[in-house]
């Protein structure tokens, strides 16, 4: 099935087999995966420090062309979007069904409240023909006194307003309700997608675009349910019941009124093309801001570092303008289309009041029937007029809600096969079989690794930046699959395993520890969320961490920031070094641990390293030698080969690769 398109901008993955025979999902190079330099005419202007004249240029040139191209592009996506129109709704319908009752009470209510709008005209009748004027006898309900019949006649009216009003009020908060947890259910399927989508997926795209739409892109649920399905339904019985009673009163007036259907057809189908073109190139601007916004606040650190506050500032401008445009040009079509309708049934109403006058003026019609079909008209011309409302409505619905079936559509790149087994505690014999890798399988990362890592044993990777040391132990977790070899755990390959079992058997200690918006124990308890608290306090002994959780204000339920920003790095490592006590994997991986720490704290950060390795297999990424002299094996990588491995003294004194490395750090061959 064809994927939604947004302007070339969205992913597709092309399901490719790698050479071991598991399907991989490969990016192609128009996927829409966000580019480290956006191009040109992505939307993503750069800032042009160069003068005001060049910064208020440069807007205008851009704006223009990207409208240019963008029309012309969204025109041909105009069918593609027709065509996928109905896998939007096979999506839409299960999250719909899950509020059928709160939908069902609120669209009784709406209908009831319909019926009841039907009856309105009716009293305005027997006062003009009956009560005002000898037109007609007064109904056998009222009292003879015209009066009297006049004050109940007024009572009947307020009442039908009355009741119209509370089933109207009843019903909304039904349907709101109704829309609202649709959108939450929305929002936790997509999320819990996007947890399971594999790092090839994430790695591809803008955090703030993939923020954008769980936040924003996931309401569209709402405005198709309570901005398109239950006012169409409405407007449709509405319709019904209009005709069934004006064709009673008179069938040519009736016809007359009809007779504007054609061009208000005709007119909707041509401004939904427009709105649906315009509402894609809107989205994806919105989803570009998101992104800008997210990567600007999260670096805002480097930002002020450069002092470039201002050129961020000018390129937040640029992006945002182009927003604005594309709203303004959406907002623009969606009123000419309600402009236009509204003249279609204008003319209607202007023709039917001159026929049905002159209809009066020979005695065919009372004034009071004539005032009741004027009415109906108007009724009957509401749902025709809110039509193009409500297919504007649902065509722009549609395009954000695409956008969340498009990351609903695409699935993991890494996923248990079938079969796949539970690894339970497993003894930590890890072995690279001649394994191949790249991100791209073309330009290998990886090439003919192979080596064998045995429990209690500390293995060391050592290399310049970039030769493949941390892509390495990726595969070890598998983040990633190879296109040649195989990953062996207790000898069996990785991909047997269900792949989260896999990864609880493994702890990493990273270079910049990730810490969340929580409490101190949460976050060391994150990879055994249930551990008592006397198991989280002696990890963080054991991590040499505790003395400074419980000078915290709240010791072990200090909440901390963002990323756990309020404490200092060697305090953040610790952490994660608690964590992995807590965890108690066989298999333990080490990137650059004490790469950024001072000496005193790298000394208390390498005692409870030394206590962390007893008894697992250790994988240490290095690039200071002097933590990984003691190794017993160095993997000297170089191009993605291992070309050299050895302890230390072997390979310094073979003169080879290794021992360059360590001539270059001043002191390591003492």
């Amino acid at each position: 099935m064809d994927r939604m398109l947004s302007l070339g901008k969205h992913d597709r993955q092309d399901n490719r087999i790698n050479g071991s025979g598991h399907a991989e999902a490969c990016p192609s190079p128009d996927s829409g995966h966000a580019e480290a330099c956006p191009s040109p005419d992505s939307g993503q202007a750069e800032a042009c420090p160069s003068g005001r004249k060049r910064r208020d240029a440069l807007p205008r040139v851009r704006l223009v062309t990207n409208s240019v191209a963008n029309r012309l592009a969204l025109w041909h996506l105009t069918g593609a979007m027709a065509k996928e129109t109905q896998n939007v709704w096979r999506y839409a319908w299960p999250v719909l069904a899950t509020q059928w009752r709160d939908a069902a009470a609120g669209t009784v209510l709406l209908l009831a409240g319909t019926a009841a709008s039907l009856a309105l005209p009716w009293p305005m009748k027997v006062i003009v023909d009956s009560i005002l004027t000898d037109k007609a006898a007064l109904p056998a309900w009222l009292p003879a006194d015209k009066a009297a019949a006049l004050v109940v006649v007024c009572a009947v009216l307020l009442a039908i307003h009355f009741l119209r009003n509370a089933l109207s009020t009843w019903s909304t908060v039904y349907l709101v309700r109704a829309g609202l947890r649709m959108v939450h259910d929305l929002r936790c399927r997509l999320y819990e997608h996007l947890q399971r989508l594999s790092l090839v997926f994430h790695e591809k795209r803008t955090v703030g675009d993939s923020i954008y739409r769980v936040a924003w892109d996931t309401m569209s649920i709402q405005t198709l349910f309570n901005g398109g399905l239950l006012p169409l339904l409405n407007a449709v019985v509405t319709l019904a019941a209009m005709l069934v009673i004006m064709m009673r009163f008179d069938w040519g007036l009736t016809l007359l009124a009809l007779a504007v259907a054609p061009a208000l057809a005709a007119t909707i189908k041509f401004y939904n093309k427009r709105i649906t073109a315009v509402s894609l190139e809107y989205h994806d601007r919105e989803s570009k801001v998101s992104a800008l916004i997210q990567e600007s606040l999260s670096s805002i650190r480097t930002i002020q570092a450069f002092a470039r506050e201002e050129d961020e500032v000018r390129r937040f401008e640029l992006n945002t303008s182009a927003s604005v445009e594309a709203n303004v040009r959406m907002t623009r079509t969606q009123v000419m289309s309600s402009f236009a309708v509204g003249m279609i049934t204008a003319a209607g109403t202007v023709a039917m009041l001159w026929l049905g006058g002159q209809r009066v003026l020979t005695g065919k019609l009372s004034v009071g029937e004539l005032l009741v079909f004027i009415s109906y008209v108007g009724m009957l011309y509401g749902p025709m007029s809110t039509l193009s409302g409500i297919a504007a409505a649902v065509q722009g619905a549609l395009v954000p809600f695409g956008r969340v079936v498009e990351i609903l559509e695409t699935n993991p790149v890494i996923r248990d096969a079938p079969g796949a087994r539970p690894l339970e505690r497993c003894a930590g014999v890890v072995k690279f079989e001649h394994v191949t890798f790249g991100y791209d399988a073309a330009k290998p990362v990886l090439r003919d690794v192979d080596f064998e890592a045995q429990p209690g044993r500390v293995i060391a990777l050592v290399g310049a930046s970039g030769v493949g040391k941390t892509t390495l132990l990726s595969l070890l977790l598998r983040f990633y699959d190879p296109q040649q070899g195989r990953v062996l755990v207790d000898g069996t390959d990785v991909r047997e395993f269900q792949y989260r079992s896999l990864r609880r058997q493994i702890s990493i200690v990273p270079q910049e520890p990730v810490l969340f918006s929580t409490t101190v124990a949460e976050n060391i308890a994150y990879g055994r969320p249930d551990a008592t608290r006397a198991e989280i306090e002696e990890a963080a002994r054991q991590a040499e961490a505790d003395e400074f959780i419980r000078a915290l204000a709240n010791g072990y339920d200090t909440l901390l920031g963002e990323r756990g920003t309020t404490l200092s790095g060697g305090q953040r490592q610790r952490l994660a070094l608690a964590r992995a006590f807590l965890k108690n994997s066989p298999i333990l991986i080490l990137d650059e641990p004490t790469a950024a720490l001072d000496a005193e704290t790298e000394a208390a950060v390498l005692r409870a390293l030394d206590r962390l390795r007893a008894g697992r297999t250790v994988f240490v990424v290095a690039h200071r030698l002097s933590t990984v002299r003691n190794a017993d094996v160095l993997l000297v990588m170089q191009d993605g080969r291992i070309v050299e491995r050895g302890r230390h003294d072997e390979l310094v004194a073979r003169g080879g690769a290794y021992a360059r490395l360590a001539k270059l750090q001043f002191g390591e061959l003492e």
